[in-house]
């Protein structure tokens, strides 16, 4: 780790930026590559070389959100279960059917709250990897798919950026922090789908009402 860090800090800052968006990018097509993490770590070295946390936090939403274009386009061609079953002969998830299980959370809640869902589906554990295969098959447009995606992965990775660049002298800390970031995004964002689930469902049943 040491050796990977001193080389690193070699690179000129524009390099690392890059290398940013490439593994985001990497991530961004391939779910299961632990891409917060990565981030951090990527994050921590640049914050280390002098760069900026607007730059890195955008090399890595722009990265992130151009691999799912990538997915959004797999999954518009060839379906979900095409996804999954690669996903799983490539042997980068155990198992086809909790993916099944994600995709069909997100289209659900798709067809009942729209762009909503795709947004918070970015936050919650299991599911978001899913979102954008999920989008492509439902046929949603390229563009609101990415304006989507690009919103919450500015919330997601800003925060993520965030935590690298503010203890950016110790990686173990920025390990510590991103463990209970992750951990407290994924509730909080359960916790809002719900919340805005039973908003819904509570002004369907008022709307149904007054039209009876």
């Amino acid at each position: 780790m040491s050796a990977l860090v001193d080389w690193a800090a070699a690179l000129p800052v524009n390099a690392l930026y890059l290398l940013v968006g490439l593994t985001s990018f990497a991530e961004g097509i391939l779910p299961p590559v632990p891409g917060d993490v990565a981030a951090a770590f990527l994050a921590f070295l640049v914050a280390r070389a002098g760069g900026l946390w607007l730059p890195t936090t955008l090399a890595v939403c722009t990265g992130s959100v151009a691999g799912n274009c990538v997915v959004w386009w797999l999954g518009r061609r060839y379906g979900t279960d095409w996804i999954a079953h690669q996903m799983v002969r490539f042997r980068l998830v155990r198992s086809e059917d909790k993916l099944a299980s994600a995709e069909h959370k997100i289209e659900d809640a798709y067809e009942r709250y729209g762009w909503v869902a795709l947004f918070v589906s970015r936050f919650i554990p299991g599911v978001r990897a899913m979102a954008p295969a999920a989008a492509g098959a439902l046929r949603v447009p390229l563009w609101e798919t990415v304006a989507v995606l690009y919103a919450s992965a500015l919330l997601w990775y800003g925060t993520v950026t965030w935590i690298a660049f503010k203890v950016s002298t110790d990686l173990e800390g920025v390990r510590r922090a991103l463990s209970v970031f992750a951990r407290d995004a994924g509730i909080v964002g359960t916790l809002l789908g719900v919340l805005f689930a039973g908003v819904l469902w509570a002004f369907w049943r008022r709307r149904r009402r007054e039209n009876s």
